[in-house]
């Protein structure tokens, strides 16, 4: 789908903090949606939008959120093997001006040409249009088995800002959909012009998890809430890979390690980091990012080389002497050591403009 090298998951965590100031929110996902896994976006994103925005604004995000998630759920290919288009892809991003939310789920031709007359249709009325339209699809009755004929798009489109967008990429003898709209932050002062890049942004980012294996991608507050929705949400979409095994224990260190380390430039409550999953060989990956202050890069250095170095004696040697003294400084990653089994990578972005950018990188494989 795309011609550009691919990003590594480090190139793309740290991608996704560089904006953490102005695009607060960021969730994407990949793959098999289940009803379990859409209500755990819905809880994760819920939170989210009524801490950064009114709750007029949220309730309307999460209404097309909720529209959309069903869309992917009903139309999501179900017939390819694990592929790197099957199942759906779902994107929300907080911009500075407005959210921008993309949907994705492969689709067969003789759809994909349905689609088109139907959303040239739909992208062609001004909204008073489309409240006359969506009335005389409700008067004619048209609807099929997989639910009306178009009046859920009809409806987010009358619900959203601006033009909806939405594009179709030739893949796998048919086309995966990409289907984008917008919620203004502030609609007395939206210019519908700042947003005609956001599709062509979601669809970067997915070829982007594609090109890593990146099957969640977090940005946001680290609090309590957001780590345990983020959990459940591994916890659902990895239920049936015996690989997911641990991931939940993993994944809660490693999250411990950005709201003890992490460098909080706006004081709000919680730690701002980025946190990915990524499928290996064998298993899977975490990653979390978070800016540290300059001052502590050496010193983190020097840790992680230490902790790298020790053995599985000298591991189990350190967590029961803590344990015997009460002390829990360092246990953290002692612990993504010993229930990993692999080395801990990690990697810091300089940067002349921000803080350092401290990246880990912890493996579960068999």
């Amino acid at each position: 789908m795309t011609d550009t090298k691919p990003k590594n998951a480090f190139d793309l965590i740290y991608d996704s903090g560089k904006s953490i100031e102005t695009d607060q929110f960021q969730f994407a996902c990949r793959g098999h949606f289940s009803s379990s896994i859409t209500d755990n976006i819905l809880f994760l994103t819920e939170g989210n939008l009524l801490s950064l925005d009114t709750p007029k604004i949220a309730k309307k995000v999460y209404y097309l959120m909720v529209e959309g998630l069903q869309n992917i759920t009903r139309h999501q290919d179900k017939t390819q093997d694990g592929g790197d288009y099957e199942g759906g892809l779902f994107i929300i991003n907080r911009h500075e001006e407005a959210y921008s939310i993309t949907y994705g789920n492969w689709v067969a031709t003789e759809i994909k040409d349905m689609l088109v007359d139907r959303l040239a249709t739909i992208s062609n009325k001004e909204q008073a249009e489309l409240k006359e339209y969506y009335i005389e699809i409700l008067n004619n009755s048209g609807f099929s088995s997989k639910g009306g004929a178009g009046l859920g798009l009809v409806d987010m489109a009358r619900k959203s800002s601006g033009k909806l967008s939405y594009k179709f990429v030739p893949v796998n003898d048919g086309y995966f959909y990409y289907f984008n709209l917008c919620i203004a932050i502030d609609k007395n002062n939206f210019d519908d012009n700042l947003t005609t890049g956001y599709l062509d942004q979601a669809i970067a980012l997915h070829n982007e998890m594609i090109g890593c294996d990146a099957q969640i991608i977090f940005k946001g507050l680290l609090n309590e809430e957001n780590v345990n929705h983020l959990s459940n949400q591994i916890d659902t979409a990895v239920r049936d890979d015996p690989d997911g095994d641990g991931l939940g224990i993993v994944m809660t260190e490693l999250l411990r390690n950005v709201a003890k380390h992490a460098y909080n430039l706006s004081n709000e409550i919680g730690k701002p980091g980025v946190f990915l999953l990524q499928k290996v060989t064998g298993g899977y990956a975490m990653l979390s990012g978070n800016y540290v202050l300059e001052s502590a890069t050496e010193r983190l250095e020097k840790v992680m080389q230490k902790i790298n170095k020790l053995t599985a004696e000298d591991l189990n040697h350190f967590v029961q002497k803590n344990a015997k003294d009460g002390k829990s400084n360092g246990t953290g990653l002692i612990h993504l050591r010993k229930i990993s089994g692999h080395s801990i990578e990690h990697e810091i972005f300089v940067h002349s403009t921000t803080p350092p950018f401290f990246i880990l990188k912890n493996q579960l494989t068999k």
